[in-house]
């Protein structure tokens, strides 16, 4: 029997039932990955939950949510989507779990959402803001290899107001895998496509590969034990607008273990080391069209970026959950050896 060959017809039927939006599973193995759903699309390790990734339909845009520690603690905030913590912030509704989204494309927010949180994004009275939202069109194919998982997705970027009229659009390819040491690695590359005319992406302080955490790795707040640590050795309040390779925010979770978020800019992304937006109530951003927000001496316009008509743009990002402090499990280490991929 050729292995190879059933192995790969196996993924095509797969990416076919995917493509009809029924539910799937794939890859039920003892210890091995298992993927079932379409929205959400649940990913599970061994049986047992990893994340969920949600199409966001109501919200906006495309998000992970929850997803789980080496722990086994969730390690992002629940509000909005479980109101029954009562010891979390119910600021931003926007910020859920980790996503991907940019406030300024052509001049639409794709970031927020309308006060109330209008399901189509139509503008308030007298607001003349556009706002954007991001539409998970379907999954381009799954394969589970070895200890790896790897989904990868489409979107269209499109007018709130107007759902025929797309901005853009984007292919995704998102890996998961676990280190010996139990430390979750989720790799997003994000392909950002001007398949519907030229891309502005504007200078905003809020953009990018974001994560909205627990509370427990605040920095400040009742329940609050969060440290923050860059590349550079900057710390806490220090590394919010800061140029750095990698943020690590750290501290315990709700089951009191030492644990840490640590995004990790690869070398081939746009303006690397990026700048981050990392504030003390738990939003950690990597974002590279910020600049002018972040540094004084900035000149205009220094953040924006554009993506001619039939071009693209690549972001690629490692982010770590992982047990202890960033000295302690590597993450200096794991930057490089990330980098040199």
């Amino acid at each position: 029997m050729n292995y190879a060959r059933m192995f790969c017809f196996v993924v095509f039927l797969f990416s076919l039932s995917a493509a009809v939006g029924s539910a799937q599973i794939l890859g039920n193995v003892p210890r091995g990955w298992t993927i079932h759903g379409t929205d959400p699309i649940e990913i599970a390790y061994g049986g047992r939950l990893v994340t969920r990734y949600h199409a966001g339909r109501e919200e906006g845009k495309p998000y992970f949510y929850p997803i789980m520690g080496p722990s086994g603690e969730n390690m992002t905030r629940h509000w909005p989507m479980n109101a029954t913590f009562k010891d979390e912030e119910t600021d931003h509704p926007f910020h859920r779990g980790m996503w991907f989204a940019l406030a300024d494309v052509n001049g639409y927010d794709f970031w927020r959402r309308p006060e109330g949180g209008d399901r189509d994004a139509k503008e308030d009275a007298g607001d003349e803001k556009r706002y954007g939202v991001i539409r998970h069109k379907g999954m381009n194919g799954v394969m589970i290899q070895g200890p790896t998982i790897t989904i990868r997705t489409k979107s269209e970027w499109l007018d709130g107001a107007d759902a025929e009229k797309r901005i853009c659009s984007d292919e995704r390819e998102i890996l998961l895998f676990y280190r010996e040491d139990g430390a979750l690695v989720l790799d997003l590359t994000l392909t950002l496509i001007a398949d519907a005319g030229d891309v502005t992406i504007g200078e905003e302080e809020e953009a990018a590969w974001a994560i909205r955490m627990i509370p427990t790795l605040r920095l400040k707040g009742k329940v609050a034990t969060g440290n923050i640590v860059n590349s550079e050795g900057l710390k806490n309040g220090e590394v919010w607008g800061k140029r750095a390779a990698w943020v690590d925010y750290y501290g315990l979770d709700r089951g009191g273990n030492a644990v840490g978020i640590a995004i990790l800019d690869h070398p081939t992304n746009l303006r690397h080391p990026t700048w981050w937006h990392a504030r003390d109530y738990g939003l950690l951003a990597a974002n590279p069209f910020g600049q002018g927000k972040y540094e004084e001496e900035a000149a205009e316009g220094a953040g924006v970026h554009v993506i001619p008509n039939g071009e693209a743009l690549t972001f690629r990002y490692r982010t770590i959950f992982h047990r202890g402090d960033p000295e302690t499990v590597g993450i200096a280490r794991a930057f490089e050896a990330f980098a040199s991929k």
